[in-house]
């Protein structure tokens, strides 16, 4: 059974990641503004990075975390200065703060704060509980909550503490119900719809914005900030229904996801570059088009030479000091 959890997991990963792609490609050509990508989005987005925050949760392990932070906090300096430069050299402007994360770059500031609270969320009472309260009063810090990503973190971080305390009990229990795979998608277009015919600000959905910003008070905020919790976490677990559990060349794109997920930012930046809003297509016709080049951009990506590249520098850089020490060790010896 575990072996065949883990690959779910990776399966998940693999369909995630191509959500993920999808949705900043869809974003880059206006979606919000148009009622047909807005659905196509709000379905991606009401559960798509809660389930990778549900999952980076479970695969997070305490040995070495000094140094498995480090490699985080390395491979975001990396990206941050690779992101930015570009547009610095053609503006002479830097986009947003130094201490905002560029764009998509705010998941792994907010996976190095969950990772730093591992030891807290394993010991302490309640963490699950404390978690959700904790998210759903964020939205009161009277900030734009994207300086060093605090308001992501708190936002999803219920769904990290779940995936550690619960996640393999949770998916296992999961795999066990037969009737869950055939509720699954009707499930998924229900939360989705629920969100849509609501109206409410896209923005939600980001967990980014405090109340102030998103035009509420504090307890109405409350209030949907509850019922988007909850109906994330009913469409994560219904598209994790829908993951084969069988090992395949999908799972292998699974295993290369955050390398996938840092990279596809250039290739959704090139093609907004290169061709704007979809010229003269109809919205299904781009919409085809994009889920295309979608899964084009995913599995170039997923070649393990990018992946490995993006370990190896990072090790390489994290390592450098403790080599110059040993270096300097033995020149005095």
């Amino acid at each position: 059974m575990a072996g065949l959890r883990n690959d779910l997991i990776d399966n998940a990963k693999a369909g995630l990641i191509f959500l993920v792609v999808l949705g900043h490609f869809l974003e880059e050509v206006g979606g919000w503004t148009s009622p047909f990508f807005r659905m196509v989005l709000t379905a991606i987005y009401i559960f798509h990075m809660p389930a990778f925050v549900f999952l980076s949760g479970i695969t997070a392990k305490q040995d070495n975390l000094i140094l498995r932070v480090a490699r985080l906090a390395v491979m975001l300096g990396i990206f941050q200065i690779a992101y930015l430069a570009p547009v610095l050299a053609s503006t002479g402007e830097l986009p947003n703060r130094l201490l905002q994360p560029y764009w998509i770059l705010w998941f792994l500031l907010s996976l190095i704060w969950w990772m730093l609270l591992l030891p807290l969320i394993t010991r302490i009472p309640w963490a699950l509980p404390i978690s959700i309260a904790v998210s759903i009063g964020a939205g009161a810090i009277p900030d734009d909550g994207f300086l060093l990503s605090i308001s992501r973190t708190l936002v999803f971080l219920p769904f990290f503490v779940a995936g550690q305390l619960y996640g393999k009990q949770a998916i296992a229990m999961l795999q066990s119900l037969s009737l869950a795979r055939f509720a699954a998608v009707p499930l998924l277009i229900g939360c989705a719809a629920v969100i849509y015919s609501s109206g409410i600000d896209h923005r939600w959905l980001y967990g980014s914005f405090s109340f102030t910003l998103l035009g509420t008070n504090d307890l109405t905020g409350y209030l949907l900030r509850s019922g988007l919790l909850a109906l994330a976490t009913l469409s994560m677990f219904a598209f994790f229904a829908c993951m084969p559990t069988a090992a395949s060349w999908v799972s292998r794109i699974g295993q290369r996801s955050l390398a996938i997920f840092v990279l596809h930012g250039f290739v959704v930046k090139f093609w907004g570059a290169a061709f704007g809003g979809g010229g003269a297509l109809g919205e299904p016709a781009l919409l085809a088009l994009l889920v295309i080049v979608s899964m084009l951009t995913t599995l170039v990506l997923a070649i393990p030479v990018f992946d490995k590249n993006i370990r190896s520098v990072t090790a390489s850089i994290v390592a450098a000091p403790h080599k110059f020490r040993e270096g300097v060790a033995r020149d005095r010896r």
